[in-house]
C-alpha cells in the first residue's frame, strides 16, 4: 500500500501535469465534510493537500459550513493546519445538499479536485462553461454507502451522476470496485487506490493489552455499530476480559451507547470521539484486534492502517475488505449479520498463539 507521497506523485505526473494543467498549480479540494470533522475523506483530503504543498502547489479546501452531527455554522474562512478552508453555507443533508456558493470558489484556481460523487460533482459539471476550470474527481465510493433510498440512488446516477462524471477531465478511482462502478461512465480513467502514511503506522511499537479490540469510523449507519456491539458483546460473555475502544464520532453515538447498556457492555467500552492521528496510533499500539462490521466502504482506510501497525483485523465480507484482506492470511473475514459465529470467529482469532498473530 503506498502513501501520500506516491499518490502525489501520480496525481503531478498522471493527473495534474500530464493533461490537465502544466507546472506549479492552485488546487481546489472540494469535499463535503472537512475538519473538525474526521473521518476516512477528511483525513486522505488533509493529507493530501499538505504533500501538495510541500511539492509546491498552492491548495485550499472548500467545504460545507456545518458538521451533519452539528447545528452550529463554523467560521467562513479558517486556516488548519497552514491550508485555507472556505466553509459554503447550504440547505439539506448528508443524503443530499445544495451549495452553489462553490462558483464563486471555482474560478480563483487552475484545477477542482472534488472528492466524492455529490452536488459539488453535479453543479460544477453544468457550470463547467461558467467556471472554465478543469475538473478532477476522486470517486470514495460515491453515495453508495447505506442501503437507504437504494432505488433512488441508482436512478439519480442513472440519470445526473454518470453525466456529471463524463464533465471530469480525469476520474480517479479509489478502489477495484470503485473503478468497477465508475470507470465506465468517465473519459479519463486513472485508478489510484487510496493511500496512508505507511511509514508512521508502520512505526507503531506494538504492544498490545490482551483482550483489547478497536474500531475506527464514523458512527454512521453503514459502519453497523450495532451489528459490531451485538458480536462484542457476545463474545464479551464468553471471555469477560474483552474490551472495546471506540475511536470516531457521528449522529448515532447517543443511540449505540444505549445499545451498549442494553447489552451490558457499558463499562468495557471506550468512546473516544475524534482523536488526532498520534492518540490513533497510540491507541492501535495497545489493540490485539480491528474490527469493523460495515456494511459498505468505499475503500477502508482505517482496516489498512490498522493492519500497518500491526493489528489483526476482523471485517465484515464485503467487497471492499475482500480486495485488501486474504483470509486466514493478513485478516480474517466474517459475516457479522451472524453474530454467534462472528463472535466465535472473534474468540478463536484472539485465542490463536502468539506466532500465528504475527
Amino acid at each position: 500500500m503506498a502513501d501520500n507521497v506516491d499518490f502525489v506523485d501520480l496525481v503531478d505526473g498522471v493527473v495534474y501535469l500530464g493533461g490537465v494543467a502544466k507546472g506549479k498549480v492552485k488546487v481546489l479540494h472540494l469535499c463535503r465534510q472537512y475538519h473538525p470533522s474526521v473521518g476516512g475523506v477528511e483525513r486522505f483530503v488533509a493529507e493530501l493537500a499538505a504533500r501538495m504543498v510541500a511539492r509546491g502547489h498552492k491548495v485550499e479546501v472548500a467545504t460545507l459550513n456545518r458538521l451533519w452531527h452539528g447545528q452550529v455554522a463554523l467560521p467562513a474562512d479558517e486556516v488548519v493546519n497552514g491550508i485555507p478552508v472556505h466553509r459554503l453555507p447550504f440547505v439539506g443533508g448528508a443524503l443530499f445538499f445544495v451549495a452553489p456558493g462553490v462558483i464563486q470558489l471555482a474560478g480563483g484556481c487552475d484545477v477542482l479536485h472534488v472528492h466524492n460523487t455529490d452536488f459539488f460533482l453535479d453543479f460544477l459539471s453544468a457550470t463547467r462553461f461558467i467556471h472554465r476550470r478543469p475538473m478532477v474527481v476522486s470517486t470514495h465510493g460515491g453515495f453508495f454507502h447505506t442501503t437507504d433510498y437504494t432505488a433512488l440512488k441508482r436512478i439519480y446516477f442513472a440519470l445526473i451522476t454518470r453525466f456529471s462524471l463524463r464533465a471530469a477531465s480525469t476520474v480517479i478511482p479509489n478502489s477495484a470496485s470503485d473503478e468497477r462502478r465508475f470507470a465506465p461512465y468517465a473519459r479519463r480513467v486513472v485508478r489510484i487506490d487510496n493511500a496512508i502514511d505507511y511509514p508512521a503506522f508502520a512505526s507503531v511499537k506494538h504492544k498490545p493489552v490482551p483482550g483489547r479490540i478497536i474500531t475506527v469510523g464514523r458512527l454512521a449507519p453503514n459502519k453497523n455499530m450495532n451489528g459490531l456491539l451485538t458480536v462484542f458483546a457476545a463474545a464479551h460473555a464468553a471471555r469477560p476480559d474483552l474490551s472495546l475502544v471506540v475511536v470516531g464520532d457521528g449522529v448515532l453515538r447517543s443511540e449505540l451507547q444505549t445499545q451498549a447498556a442494553h447489552l451490558g457492555v457499558a463499562e468495557v467500552v471506550q468512546w473516544l470521539s475524534e482523536v488526532s492521528d498520534e492518540r490513533l496510533r497510540a491507541e492501535l499500539a495497545q489493540a490485539e484486534v480491528f474490527m469493523s462490521a460495515a456494511h459498505y466502504e468505499g475503500f477502508g482506510l482505517a482496516v489498512i492502517e490498522a493492519m500497518a501497525a500491526g493489528v489483526i483485523p476482523i471485517v465484515n465480507n464485503i467487497e471492499a475488505f475482500r480486495d485488501v484482506i486474504i483470509a486466514q492470511e493478513n485478516g480474517f473475514l466474517t459475516d457479522y449479520g451472524d453474530a454467534t459465529r462472528a463472535a466465535e470467529k472473534l474468540l478463536a482469532v484472539m485465542s490463536l498463539p502468539e506466532e500465528q498473530k504475527q
